[in-house]
């Protein structure tokens, strides 16, 4: 406990990162790795084999940048750096560790960033038609770009939307119902996968596809789908992954994914 407090409070990060609980997210999402590290261990191991096989069919391999890299569980830092001569991190808040490595070595960059641009808006939702609204117009912005041999977007595309579906939440005193979720994380994911597109470099993504939730006697709940057209894309692979069993989340349900991996043709 005094550990998980010196991180919260040495730990850089913004004002917003932190009013909107980013840094909370960020160490009990270690925590949760630690404690299902055997059931994550299969999607683990995709990700990383992917990541090397398409590596290693660069013509070069000067530079990587990693979105939504987080404590980069499925790209392991070594492995990042081993590879490529310069790595590039992004995210909203980097860990402590990522955060002394990149003193120690020059060749380690970080991008603190919101890769939504929707962060410093969410004091404006107060309804769904807002949060609508507000994915309708970044939509049509651009959001970010880079240029690198290779672009990873790690599992982030369906994480985008959180954020701002909690804020909405909080704002009219009512949980969303699921299909009303996906609607919002889809269209946030594709606005994703629109600015990553036009970044310059190879692309390869890891994305959840669909997430089932399974009751106490394993039967679906619900599954939500993320209808995002991958076009333009090669797929490499896909597989579930046991994100939350029974009582990690909730004593009620499991929270399982369908993750499909991408390259760009």
């Amino acid at each position: 406990m005094i550990l998980e407090s010196l991180e919260f409070l040495l730990t850089p990060t913004t004002p917003i990162a932190r009013k909107y609980g980013f840094l909370y997210s960020s160490i009990s999402l270690r925590h949760r790795y630690h404690r299902q590290k055997k059931n994550w261990l299969p999607h683990l191991k995709n990700c990383q084999d992917l990541f090397l096989e398409t590596a290693n069919s660069l013509p070069q391999r000067k530079s990587v940048v990693v979105m939504g890299s987080a404590h980069l569980h499925e790209i392991p830092l070594h492995l990042l750096m081993d590879t490529f001569e310069q790595v590039t991190l992004v995210d909203v808040i980097h860990p402590l560790k990522h955060h002394l490595q990149a003193k120690r070595y020059s060749r380690l960059k970080l991008v603190t960033m919101d890769l939504t641009n929707a962060l410093d808006k969410l004091q404006e939702l107060n309804s769904l038609e807002d949060l609508n609204n507000l994915a309708t117009k970044l939509a049509g912005e651009k959001l970010f770009h880079f240029e690198a041999d290779l672009i990873v977007s790690a599992n982030l595309m369906s994480q985008l939307a959180l954020l701002p579906l909690d804020a909405v939440e909080k704002k009219i005193k009512r949980t969303l119902e699921l299909t009303e979720k996906d609607v919002i994380c889809t269209q946030f994911a594709e606005t994703h996968l629109k600015n990553l597109s036009a970044c310059k470099g190879t692309k390869l993504i890891y994305s959840d596809r669909e997430v089932i939730y399974r009751d106490k006697s394993n039967e679906i709940m619900y599954t939500g789908h993320y209808p995002v057209s991958f076009t333009g894309y090669k797929k490499l692979k896909e597989w579930y992954w046991m994100l939350a069993p029974l009582k990690e989340a909730s004593k009620d349900y499991s929270i399982e994914m369908k993750i499909e991996a991408y390259k760009s043709t």
